[in-house]
Order: structure tokens, then sequence, then C-alpha cells
């Protein structure tokens, strides 16, 4: 998958960008995807917003510092995911969006081009569902608007059917541990 993982990003760089739905099944594919993604942004001059939690996020910066030297890591700037997607102490979707928005912007001004991964996590709340498809929506008009690269990952196992359907209308682009699939709205 790593070599896939860079062709996509390298077809991404070169057209309008592209909005990821990352639904993984496997935590030591995951950490590998991800370091993939970061280090093929990173390479290619970018900034990288990653949107990760506390756990994970280690293991992935290991990997990243066998491959970055440490100006290249200065380019990774992560916010941990609970704090970003529960920044207003809820899963508020214009909130996050506006949040996004902010934490994008503070690189493009300096005509800086921006990546993002996001690890998006939620308690044990059914009402977020609805919540996280209105973000999803919002976020999806934002990258088209920006030309952005950006990848949303979700736990396959703690995504209901209802929600994984209203995720692929606002993804063009759906990756799982094995495989990338190119969706019909992309």
């Amino acid at each position: 998958m790593d070599n896939d993982m860079k062709q996509l990003i390298q077809n991404l760089q070169q057209s309008d960008g592209g909005h990821i739905l990352y639904c993984f099944n496997e935590l030591e594919s995951y950490i590998e995807n991800e370091a993939t993604f970061i280090i093929a942004g990173v390479e290619q001059g970018d900034h990288i917003l990653v949107v990760e939690n506390d756990r994970i996020f280690p293991f992935v910066y290991k990997k990243l510092q066998l491959h970055l030297d440490d100006e290249q890591l200065e380019q990774v700037h992560l916010i941990n995911n609970f704090d970003f997607y529960c920044f207003h102490g809820d899963f508020h979707p214009a909130t996050m969006v506006h949040y996004f928005l902010e934490n994008i912007d503070s690189y493009t001004k300096g005509n800086q081009h921006v990546r993002t991964w996001g690890h998006v996590e939620w308690g044990h709340d059914d009402q977020v569902s609805f919540a996280i498809g209105e973000y999803e929506k919002g976020i999806d008009k934002l990258i088209k608007e920006r030309g952005l690269i950006s990848v949303c990952a979700y736990d396959d196992c703690r995504v209901p059917v209802e929600l994984k359907t209203n995720l692929i209308k606002h993804h063009g682009i759906l990756i799982t541990d094995e495989e990338i699939t190119i969706l019909a709205n992309g």
C-alpha cells in the first residue's frame, strides 16, 4: 500500500487536490499510511496539519524521524484530535469547519501549501453521527474550493453503516488498509 499511497498523493498534487476517506482496521497499516502521507507531503515542500490522538502519534513520529531531518519535521504540525473535534466542548460542525479553516489559513497566507490528516474519533454519543456528516460536508466544500489534499481517517469498526454511507457521499476517494477506490463523486 505504501507505493499506492505515494502514487495517489502525486496524482492529487498534480490535480485540484482531493478529499480522502480512510476507513482502517489494522493499526499498523494505519500508522504506516499516515507516515507515508506525511513524508510525501513534506518532501514536496508542504506543511502537514495532523489531527491525531496522543496514543498513535508517537508511533507515527518515530517513522517520520527515520525519513525526515529536523528542519523537515518542523513542517509537521500536530493538534490533539480530541482538542480539535471538541474545541468548544462538543462536536459542532460549523465551529469545527471554521476552526479547520483558521488552522490551514495560518499556513496558506504565507503562500505555503498545506495538507491535512484528521483522525476522527468521538465518544459513545450516537447523535454525533449526524454532526460528523455535516462536518464532512462542510470540509468537502472547503477542500474543493482551496484545492487541498485532506485525509479523514476513521476506525472502520466504530463507523455505523449510515454514517459510512454519508461519509462516502462527501469524499472523492476511499482508502482501506488494502486498497484505494476512486468514488463516483470524486
